[in-house]
Parts: structure tokens; sequence; C-alpha cells
């Protein structure tokens, strides 16, 4: 390295830095800024060639990316091998003391499919087919640029990549297995991402959208990844029920809705429809009811994590409703869409799914193919359904488990009481009802049983509560009596509220003793009793008095003055 290069290298450098700093577009399209980043593979030893490549790559990234495609062959080509060195910049950086940060941010700009240039604008169509060459140029043997990111990802330092960033990274990582034989790396990225959510010491830090897109991430990764390795998906279920009972017992209204979703989520992940019924399809050949194939029912249970749908049509042609990848030129990689097609590869109707819907076959919005008839069809999903299982069994009994061995029942109530936990707790409550949990010990069956049988009365009450009143926090303390004198029947309302809660949480508490169970559930009526007696004795409710043998219906009247 003679001293002539490196001072050439390092005027190059400032010259270029200075009209980035100075937003000059000329600048991103010469070669001058190609040759500075060589320089830097050149020199990547020097400390002004790291200082360059972390500073800079990723505005120059950004900045070819936003725009869309240049006139001019020679222009794009200059782009693509700007984008090409910077990718190879990356994957030195990632197994090198630079700043693990910088390189991250700027390899996950690269893979943003959203960029302009990618996926063009109102006027002009883009080049995503450059983003898949840079996923692919990333993960090649010569570069390993997954393993390393696996290395660095596992390393769990103050470098781990924000969410946004985890999640372009995440993305590409899901099409890199569609593509490559990375599997291996891509286990150990998607177990070090699981392990530093669950060891985030506080959520709230981040928007509810970002922290499910890399929950959806990580869960169609898992997806492929189960089919070389079952129990990577074991692992990502857990990992989901942890991360949504962080949520539920957060700080932040925003955070517990969303864990209140991801319950609800959970509770959908357990079944898949039995069937679908295709209808109204110009092509008639295709109408008709579709069963879950028996290739993937084992015993009963769901184990693949692919599904297809299948049934016969009155000739006796099979036809199939089944998600397929999509890897023509122009389109993104791993955008799995729905096909109706027969035995034979022929495709009758088709669905640009979106990652949010491809777990199950959409309803609406099929496109026909080629020469086939209009109307597409629609589709009707059954109500009847079929358990999923993992490597670690029954979906649903791991569910129910969990939910009562954290008291994910009571944390709901009591957390924050308005509709959407009401409507949260009321699908819980039904779900754990109607499973049966042999494999539950007799005390956490115990508990289990109790949530069917007296939940109901809390949810009868709750919205006569909430209406009253701000937002109810959790209660913790022992039973609270209420006053038997009170200076004002506010005050001895507010207690009588705080009274029915904390019985509600002590029934719910009594895992081990029926007898206790009994008891809880006595001092939970006296101090419903005890809360409607005060109301109506203050012109809070009025009491139909026509039903003496049935349960007072409360009214809502405005509260008298006097």
């Amino acid at each position: 390295m003679s001293n002539k290069s490196v001072t050439a290298a390092e005027a190059l450098w400032k010259e270029v830095g200075n009209g980035i700093d100075g937003k000059s577009l000329k600048v991103f399209y010469s070669k001058k800024v190609l040759d500075a980043l060589e320089y830097v593979i050149i020199y990547q030893e020097s400390k002004e060639a790291q200082r360059f490549g972390d500073k800079y790559m990723k505005p120059i990234v950004d900045t070819i990316l936003g725009q869309k495609i240049v006139s001019g062959e020679k222009k794009n080509q200059t782009i693509v091998a700007i984008l090409r060195t910077s990718v190879d910049i990356a994957g030195k950086n990632l197994i090198s003391n630079s700043d693990g940060k910088c390189t991250l941010d700027a390899i996950a700009s690269i893979f943003d499919k959203t960029k302009t240039y990618y996926d063009g604008d109102s006027e002009s169509s883009g080049n995503p087919g450059v983003r898949v060459d840079m996923i692919k140029r990333f993960g090649h043997s010569s570069r390993k640029g997954f393993h390393h990111l696996a290395t660095r990802l596992a390393l769990q330092s103050s470098e781990f990549p924000n969410m946004d960033t985890l999640h372009l990274l995440l993305l590409a990582s899901v099409e890199a297995a569609f593509v490559m034989n990375l599997d291996e790396a891509l286990r150990r990225i998607s177990r070090a991402t699981m392990d530093h959510l669950i060891g985030l010491d506080d959520l709230t830090k981040y928007p509810t959208q970002s922290i499910y897109l890399v929950r959806r991430d990580l869960q169609r990764l898992c997806k492929k990844l189960s089919l070389s390795t079952p129990q990577i998906m074991s692992d990502f279920n857990q990992f989901w029920r942890s991360l949504t009972l962080q949520l539920l017992i957060s700080d932040s209204q925003l955070h517990k809705l969303f864990g209140l979703k991801e319950i609800e989520n959970l509770i959908a992940a357990c079944r898949i429809p039995e069937s679908y019924i295709v209808k109204g399809a110009g092509s008639e050949i295709v109408n008709g009811r579709y069963e879950v194939s028996s290739s993937v029912i084992t015993n009963g249970y769901v184990s693949s994590q692919t599904v297809t749908y299948e049934r016969k049509s009155d000739c006796g042609e099979k036809l199939t409703i089944q998600p397929c990848l999509m890897t023509e030129p122009g389109k993104s990689h791993c955008d799995v869409w729905y096909f109706l097609s027969n035995a034979k590869g022929v495709d009758y109707y088709f669905h640009e799914t979106s990652p949010d819907e491809e777990d199950n076959p959409p309803l609406v919005g099929w496109k026909r193919i080629g020469g086939n008839r209009h109307p597409p069809p629609t589709l009707e999903q059954s109500t009847n359904t079929i358990p999923f299982k993992d490597e670690k069994g029954n979906l649903e009994k791991q569910f129910s488990k969990w939910a009562v061995e954290n008291d994910v029942y009571g944390i709901i109530l009591g957390r924050c009481i308005d509709e959407n936990h009401l409507q949260a707790s009321a699908s819980l409550r039904n779900f754990l009802s109607k499973m049966n949990t042999p494999n539950l010990t007799s005390e956490q069956l115990v508990l289990s049983n109790s949530l069917g049988q007296g939940a109901s009365l809390l949810e009868s009450i709750l919205p006569l509560l909430t209406s009253t009143g701000p937002i109810i926090m959790s209660q913790s303390q022992p039973v609270q009596s209420i006053p038997s004198s009170a200076s004002s029947y506010t005050a001895a309302i507010a207690a009588a509220k705080q009274r029915l809660i904390s019985a509600q949480r002590w029934k719910d508490s009594m895992e081990s003793a029926l007898q206790g169970y009994i008891d809880a559930s006595r001092e939970l009526q006296i101090a419903r009793s005890s809360l409607l007696d005060l109301e109506r004795n203050h012109g809070i409710i009025e009491v139909d008095a026509d039903d003496e043998d049935e349960e007072p219906q409360a009214k809502r009247s405005k509260t008298k003055t006097s």
C-alpha cells in the first residue's frame, strides 16, 4: 500500500463526503462515489476508510434508491455497481470491529423493497430484480453475509438493530430461505432475534406496528425453516406466547391493546378451517367443496405449516387451492400467492396475497388467469376446524396450559378494564371453557374450570363499573371491607368497586383449595350485592320490582342531586 495511493483515497473520501453533506445529487450518480466505496474495500484496515463507510454508506444507498430508475444504461450500471460494492463492504464489516449498527442500517436499506428504485412510482415501474440480486450476493458462499449477521446478532450487544432495521433484515432472511440453502444461518438469526425481544426490559419503547411486523417476519421465517427443523416452530410458538404476556403486563395502554389482539391471534393459530366452498366462478369446474389434504393430517391434527385444500370434480379431476411462492422475473421474492389449479398444473384463478393473508386462502379478491371465464370465484370458510400441532403437541393444549399458569385471564380483567378487554376476556374464557385439558395438574384444572363457572358474572358487572368512572387499574391487595359508615356514598361505591375487583382476583388465584374457591365466590357475591345496594340507595340503579325471582335488571339513570 503506497502512501500516494492512500493519500489519493483520503482526498476522494473527503471530496465525496463534502458533496454528500452538501446534498448534491450529482455526486451520487458520478463514478467518484463508486471509486470511493471501492477504496473502502481496498484500504479496509484504515481508520479513514472505516469512518467513511460508517458515515456515508447509508446516505449513499438511501439517495440512489430513493430515486426512480434513471435514464441511460450507464447510470443504472453505476447504481448497481454501488449497491454491489456496498453489500461487499457490509459483509466485511460484520466480521470486523467496525460500527455494526451503521453497517446493519445500510444493508437493511439495500434490502428495503419499498424503495422507489425497486418498487417504482405512479409514473414508472421499478426494478425489484436488483434487490433480489443483492440478497443473493449478500448470502453467497464467498461472502457468507447471513452467517456473519447471525454471529453479530447472537452477541446481543448494544448494537442490536432497532425494530425497523430488524424488520427489513428478517424480511430479507425470509426471502433468502426460499432461494438459497442457508437454513443453519437463518435458524441462528431467528433464535437470536427471539432471545433479544424476550430479554427487552421495556417493549413500550417500540411502536406496536413495528413489534407486530418483526413478530410476523419471525413467524414466516420459522414456518419455512420448520420444513428442515420442525423444532423451530415450537420455539417460535413459545416465544409468541411469552411476548404476548409481556405486552399484556406493560404500562402502555396501546401495548396492552396490542397484547389483547395477539391473544386472539394465538387462539386463531391453534386451528385451521376444515374446508372451503368455492362458488360463483365463471369456469364452473372449480366450484365446489375443498377439504384439507389428507397428506397433512396425522391422527386428527394438522402438522404441516403449508396446507393444501383439494377436491375431485364430477369428472374425477383433482383440483387444489394451494399457496405458491412467486419467483417470476419482475415479482418480489417470497410473495406467497394462492392458486386454484388442477393436478396437471393448469391454473384457473389466483390471488395476490399479502403476508397478513397467507396463512389461509383469501375469501375475496381472486383474479382469472389467461382465458378462464369471468367472474372469478369467492370462497366461503367452514365453521368446522382442525387443530394444529407442533413438535410439543396440540397447540390448543399448550396455549390453555400457558394461559392458566400465567393467570392471563386475571391479567386481562385486572390490568385495565374497557370494552376491548371484555371482548378479549370473553374470547379467552370461551376458549378455556371448551378445552379438554388432561395435561393440566389438578390444581390448574380447578382454576381453569372456575373461569368457565364464575367469570361471566364479573364480565356482566364490568360495563356497569366502567361507565361510572375512570379506568380501573390492577389491584393486588387483600380483599378490603366496605366502610360501615361513609362520609359520602361516592367513597363507599369506590370502595365497593375495589372490593369487587379484589374478590375476583382472590377467587381466580385459589388454585389449590376448592374450599378457598367457594369462599372467594361467596365474597364475590356479597361484594356484588353490596355494590348494587349502594348504587340503588343513591339513585344510580333502578331495580325492576316485577322480577323478584330473577337477578335484578340494572338500568342507568342520572344521579339525583339534592
